[in-house]
This record gives structure tokens, sequence and C-alpha cells, in this order.
């Protein structure tokens, strides 16, 4: 007896190869069977008649480690059909603790080295699995904390072993956010070092590279330096270019990325579909070397004028002075704000641009997020597109924000909706590839990715001609249209579109 039979549905499996009609038998979390008019009894039947079957998305770029402990049940991810998630990401990670943690209470020893993390949390119980990279500021903030300098020998030698744990232990690689303190100060040889170790593991190599507005090209071309001189594979996160003066510079960027695989390098990138990023307030409107000196140390600059005058011209040296672009997605001190643009909440207040948003930071303990408006559709359909993008939603989950952007809960049946069937930037069985095995080949999920007999039950069933999204930059919490079922481990996790409340979904750890 089967646990679940699929009926009558149109199959792509992953690979990119066209559609076929076939049942799929599943029995302890395998594909056990793919025929046409598979006979026998099931616990569950479901007729997938006119529909499309996919593998379970892959959530490329995530980072839903930082939520598991408190939120497991991942729901935006796995209602927009996400099976599995890369956490992990951007720099930083959810272990190793930072210096500034120790002692560790005896509930969050585990949380001292990722391998001790993943070790203590195989058997959590999730709603969609997660894998983890290993965070360099979280490498450096366990060894140097907030440190503006390069690290001694030891320090060094300290990183790539809380490196090596950690890969040892089950993580994919390690992740850079290189906009991010304390992993923005590391100059270019401190990256070789630590990625050396990755690519020794046969381990990846992801960033959020230095700049993505007008010194992206440079940018990319360090990583790609990083990834020559390591011999480790690369990603490029959620690759964009913002701001007008800089559109169209990602055909340099990819064609760059070409010319290093075409070298015998291997890099690849993902994106996410939207034309706004989103990244806390204080990255984004204070100069890092200011940043480094910690959140106290900030909020009591902004709040001495001569200071907060010196921020603000500084920051004004690369935004401009129009923030219209601007609007706040958690803001603690003011949460009748949230989900207002900046201007708005200007106007209200009486005040410039810029000091509305340093007074809600100082209102709000220096916390806060926001998404920023200023990237080009045509940039994004053009990544899109690129034969070595995967997708991604570069989110955690919504936690307990009523305002968050879409992207957690949207960016997979958009892409899907949007970018294919309205769009037409590349055809289905093409982006299916994108969404499923090139990301399970890319981080080694060797049982992610493909609808074949033998491979993990983690499917997507949907409807090719309405999947679309629905949340928005109002109202984030509508759920996607068009998607009947997602299946995590053979279990049926989402029921069109709403989570059912089962978690069979685990935490991965790398089989290189």
């Amino acid at each position: 007896m089967y646990d679940l039979i699929i009926k009558n549905g149109n199959i792509l499996d992953g690979t990119g190869s066209p559609r076929y009609l076939a049942d799929i038998a599943v029995k302890d979390g395998k594909i056990v069977r793919i025929a046409k008019n598979i006979k026998g009894d099931a616990a569950e039947v479901i007729d997938a008649t006119g529909l499309t079957v996919t593998p379970g998305f892959i959530d490329s770029h995530s980072h839903s480690d930082n939520a598991i402990l408190e939120y497991p049940d991942m729901i935006e991810k796995v209602e927009q059909g996400i099976t599995t998630s890369v956490g992990g990401q951007c720099g930083g990670s959810v272990a190793p603790a930072a210096l500034s943690a120790y002692p560790l209470p005896e509930e969050k020893k585990c949380l001292a080295t990722m391998g001790s993390f993943l070790e203590a949390y195989k058997d959590a119980e999730l709603g969609s699995n997660l894998c983890i990279m290993v965070g360099h500021s979280s490498l450096r903030k366990a060894t140097m904390g907030l440190d503006n300098r390069e690290p001694t020998a030891e320090e060094m030698e300290k990183m790539k072993e809380l490196l090596r744990e950690g890969i040892r232990g089950g993580a994919m690689g390690l992740s850079l956010g290189l906009i991010y303190v304390p992993s923005t100060y590391a100059k270019t040889p401190e990256l070789i070092e630590l990625a050396k170790v990755a690519g020794e593991m046969d381990a990846l190599v992801v960033a959020h590279i230095r700049s993505e507005d007008s010194e992206m090209i440079e940018a990319v071309k360090e990583f790609i330096t990083i990834i020559r001189e390591s011999g480790a594979r690369g990603v490029i996160s959620h690759h964009k270019v913002t701001k007008e003066a800089n559109f169209g510079k990602v055909n340099h960027s990819l064609a760059l990325i070409d010319r290093a695989n075409a070298e015998g390098m291997e890099i690849w990138c993902d994106v996410y579909p939207y034309t706004a990023s989103s990244t806390g307030l204080m990255a984004a409107f204070v100069p890092k070397p200011r940043q480094a000196a910690g959140r106290a140390s900030v909020k009591a600059a902004l709040q001495d004028p001569e200071q907060r005058r010196e921020i603000m011209e500084a920051t004004k040296r690369r935004h401009g002075e129009d923030l219209e672009w601007v609007l706040v997605t958690n803001c603690p001190g003011h949460p009748e704000f949230k989900g207002m643009r900046v201007s708005e909440i200007a106007k209200i207040w009486g005040k410039s641009h810029y000091d509305t948003v340093y007074d809600l930071l100082v209102d709000s303990d220096m916390e806060g997020n926001a998404c920023y408006f200023t990237i080009n559709e045509a940039d994004v359909e053009t990544v899109l597109a690129h034969p070595r993008a995967m997708i991604c939603t570069d989110g955690s989950v919504a936690k307990e924000n009523p305002v968050y952007h879409p992207r957690l809960r949207g960016s997979f049946p958009r892409v899907l909706g949007r970018y294919v069937r309205e769009r037409k930037v590349t055809s289905l069985p093409e982006m299916i590839r994108k969404m499923t095995s090139m990301a399970a080949g890319v981080y080694g999920l060797k049982t992610k990715g493909l609808l074949w007999e033998g491979m993990d039950a983690d499917i997507c069933i949907f409807d090719a001609d309405k999947i679309i999204d629905r949340a928005d930059f109002v109202d984030c919490s509508l759920h996607a249209e068009g998607l009947n079922y997602v299946i995590v481990g053979g279990k049926i996790a989402v029921k069109d579109a709403v989570y059912t409340g089962v978690r069979a979904g685990r935490i991965i750890r790398n089989d290189f």
C-alpha cells in the first residue's frame, strides 16, 4: 500500500525536459514509482488532472535559520511551494555565537559552533527542510568581535577551524556579507584564505558582494578573484544593481560570470523577482565605520546634533536628498508607521527625510527595517533569464511582523505567474529547473530537486495557467493563487496555499 498517489499530473521533472503525463506513487517519504495508471491502494490520492506537478521549490538564498528556534513551521516558505531553504546567508548564521554572547547559558551552548548546533537540532521538526551556511560575520564576531582590522595569524587560524568544524558538521559552506559589519572590514586576502578552506572541502562560497550600486562591477570582479584563487565553487547572492545611474550593468556582470566559467571556474547567482530590496535602516543609513562602534554608540551619535549632521552628510552623498523610495516595514518605536514611506512620515512629523529616518532609529533603539525601491525590472528579467541563475527569497519568515517584504511569501509564485506566464522571460520547464534541480546540484542536495524514482517526495502541484503571487507591499499576508498542494517528505504540508500544520521538514546536512 502506498502512502500517496498523485494521479494524471503533467509532470515537469526538474531537468528542463518537456512535461509528460503520469502518476506518482509515494511511500515512506520517497518517490517509489512514476508511471501511467498506477494501480494499488493508497492512504491518500490526489487528482492532478490539468495540473502541473514539479519537484518542491528550493530557496537558494534565505535567512530561515534565524527563525527556526521560535518559528519552526516556516509558514511563509512552505505556503509558496518552498520545500527546502538554504539559510545562513549574507555572512550571518545562527552559529557560531559571538564573543559578546559568552558565557553561553546552558540552553544555548549548542550555538558555540555550527557543528554543535546542527547536531543538537538534527531531529527538529520543521515545516520545510533547511540547510545552512557558516556566516563570515559570525566567524569574525566569534573570533575578534566587531573590530575593524585584519585578523592576527592566531585569529585567522581560529576562523578557519570554526569553518572546518561547521562544514564537517554538515554546513554547506561559507557565506559572505560584504556590506555588513563586521564582514565588510575583511580585505580580499582574508576572504581568499577562508574560501580555500571551503574549496578544500568541496563546499561553496556564497557572497552578498561588496557593492550593488556604483561599484557593483568591481565587487563582482573581487568575488571572481576569490573563487579563482581559492579553487572553491561560488554563488553571487540576489544578483542585482540598484539606482538608475547603474541600470543595465547586470549585462556586464553576467558576462564576467560567463567568462569566469569558460575559464574553468564554477560560479552561479540567484535572484528574487522584485524591484525593491530590504535590509535594516541602520545598515542603509549609517556609515559602516560608525556601525562598528555598536548600536549604543550610534544611537548616542544620532542624538548629538553635530554628529548627526556628519552622519547625514556622509549618507546623502550616497543616497541623495529624497528618500521617497524607502518604505518602513518594521519600526518597534513607531508601529503606526509600518507600511508607510519615509516621505509620508516626514510630512506627518514636519521633518526632513533624513531626520525622520534617524528619529525612527533612535526611538526604536536602533532597530528597524525597510524596503528600498531602487531596482529596474528589465535588469531583474535579465538575471532571471540567465542559465546559471537560481531563484530565491532572500528572506526569513514573518515571525510576528504584520508588514514585511512580500518576497517572504510570494517569490516563487510570482516568478511562475508574472515572469514565465505573462512576460515569458523563459519557458516553464527551464524555470522549474532553476527552482529545483539547479539549486539541488549547486548545494549538493542529492535526493532533492528531481521527480525521479528514489528521490525525496518533496513535490509541488499547481495550475500553471493561474499560479501567481497576491502578497504585495500593502498587504503582505495574502496567499498565492493557483498553488494546489505542497508535499514535504511525502506528507501534504499545504493545501490550496494554506499550511496544514504538518512538520515533515528536517535540517539537512551536507553529503560532500
